[in-house]
């Protein structure tokens, strides 16, 4: 069976497969009236004709359904806070960027500072193992690299986390993060040391993540 599907932006959809004479269907999420449109096996139903609103959780149909019948519920946006609900099999590859996330003002909405917005691992050459907004790490020396951002970060005011597994059994390994004398939006340098009475860099795989 064809269902209508609404492409517009500001509409979510869901469907609910019916059973032999059911009449009532909820909607997740709630809705409007006015915001509300209802589709049988992908034709259009009239509200007071063909199934009245039982509140804003869902309809009652007038007539009973077939088994397998399909109801599709289009709930449109009626202002840009959001959807009153989603389905997600229906948000396509990319549809979702990070410029999209809220970077609302209020803490507990703001989901931009939630996300990574560097991570790399790499070897003691400096090759990546895995990585997301790093362009590359430079070997500078043992102990010592570059890590150099793809996308700079808006300013210096970012958290950063390093690790190292040095592969032996030195122990009092110790990794940091260094900004200083470096352009810090675009480049975070990161030494690994062991300290055993005196400091000596050494090489191993490293992992760092930054946050903003």
């Amino acid at each position: 069976m064809s269902v209508a599907r609404d492409i517009s932006r500001q509409t979510s959809r869901q469907t609910v497969t019916l059973t032999a004479s059911q009449t009532a269907v909820t909607v997740t999420g709630g809705f409007t009236s006015s915001t509300v449109e209802v589709y049988l096996n992908g034709v259009k139903l009239v509200q007071g004709q063909d199934y009245s609103l039982n509140g804003t959780s869902g309809i009652t149909l007038s007539q009973g359904a077939s088994a397998g019948d399909i109801i599709e519920f289009a709930i449109r946006n009626s202002s840009n806070s959001g959807f009153s609900a989603a389905d997600t099999g229906q948000i396509v590859d990319n549809a979702v960027t990070f410029a999209k996330l809220s970077n609302s003002a209020t803490e507990s909405l703001n989901a931009q500072k939630r996300i990574a917005k560097a991570w790399v691992s790499f070897d003691a050459a400096g090759t990546k193992f895995q990585d997301f907004n790093v362009s590359s790490v430079t070997d500078n020396s043992t102990g010592n690299y570059n890590v150099n951002f793809a996308t700079s970060m808006e300013d210096d005011d970012y958290c950063a986390l390093a690790n190292a597994d040095v592969k032996n059994s030195l122990t009092n390994t110790v990794t940091a993060i260094y900004r200083k004398n470096l352009s810090d939006e675009t480049t975070a340098k990161i030494i690994v040391s062991r300290y055993n009475n005196t400091v000596t860099d050494i090489d191993g795989d490293i992992g760092a993540v930054f946050f903003r």
